[in-house]
């Protein structure tokens, strides 16, 4: 039983502490991944082990946000970000890569992303 009571306690201390780990990846990093991800897609250099990572590191993060921002849309209505279902993942990815470019002071990935998506995708409707 004393165990049960000090593992609830752990549980609930750690369940209850706040993530002091802070976003890291910069927005060039991430564009110099999606840079990547857009060769090995079009066929531009070979899928090697550290190409083929940046470019899953690229696709899963701008994919992801995107697919976020569809159920987002869907059941918030505040949310100002709507991109259609015809949006490809290329073009999020090169989207992506001119917006840090015409960006360069925007610090975050997430940062960037949310505000090209903002941008370039605002809701009509909402």
């Amino acid at each position: 039983m004393k165990c049960l009571v000090v593992l609830l306690f752990a549980i609930a201390a750690f369940g209850s502490m706040r993530s002091t780990f802070a976003e890291t990846r910069s927005a060039k990093d991430m564009q110099t991944e999606c840079r990547v991800a857009l060769d090995v897609l079009q066929k531009r250099v070979e899928p090697t082990f550290q190409n083929t990572l940046f470019a899953g590191e690229c696709i899963g993060y701008v994919q992801g946000v995107a697919d976020a921002s569809l159920t987002m849309a869907d059941n918030v209505k505040w949310y100002k970000m709507c991109v259609p279902d015809s949006t490809t993942t290329l073009e999020l990815i090169q989207n992506f890569i001119q917006f840090v470019d015409r960006n360069p002071k925007i610090a975050l990935a997430s940062t960037a992303i949310l505000t090209m998506l903002g941008q370039q995708y605002p809701c009509k409707n909402k």
